[in-house]
């Protein structure tokens, strides 16, 4: 892997999210079922119609709504930090750059939110974890505390957090890994 393809990497990760972010605020367009409903007459023909088409339940009801878009969010925000961990140590190591992934602000911070959001949502500080506590990124700290407790997403780990997150992650990987 080059720098230009990790680049192009996270900058795919940081577009998926954004694009559910997006979505889901075309869902709280006025009538949204409407929409869905015009959203599967256009994709009737696809492989996956009959497959999908049942979600159109959560439609009906705007609590259940809100309750399936913030779980959408909550799953791709997961899945975009985990990945962006995984790629930038993936490429640390294929590039013998580990020390300088390992050194920058931001890799305390996201390899103990990886391990927490790729288990059980709970922060579980082993040994190794314990003597790099407190760790700060962003105005945010895990500390021994937080042992055994549930990730704060939205009060912490926010969704403009994450992105800022991630856009310190690229700048990084731009300014500091060859």
């Amino acid at each position: 892997m080059d720098k230009v393809l990790l680049r192009g990497q996270l900058q795919t990760i940081k577009n998926n999210f954004a694009l559910v972010q997006a979505g889901i605020g075309l869902l709280a367009l006025p009538d949204p079922s409407k929409l869905v409903k015009t959203v599967f007459d256009m994709v009737q023909d696809e492989p996956e119609a009959d497959a999908i088409e049942y979600i159109q339940y959560v439609f009906k009801d705007d609590e259940l709504l809100k309750h399936a878009t913030n779980q959408l969010r909550n799953s791709v925000l997961r899945n975009c930090l985990k990945e962006t961990y995984e790629l930038i140590n993936l490429y640390g190591n294929e590039t013998g750059q580990s020390t300088i992934v390992k050194a920058a602000p931001w890799y305390q911070f996201l390899r103990i939110d990886r391990n927490c959001l790729s288990h059980d949502m709970k922060l579980r500080f082993r040994k190794a974890d314990i003597k790099h506590l407190p760790v700060t990124w962003g105005g945010l700290t895990f500390d021994e505390s937080m042992q055994n407790k549930s990730l704060p997403m939205r009060d912490f780990l926010s969704r403009p957090k994450a992105f800022e997150l991630i856009d310190s992650i690229i700048e990084y990987t731009e300014n500091k890994i060859n």
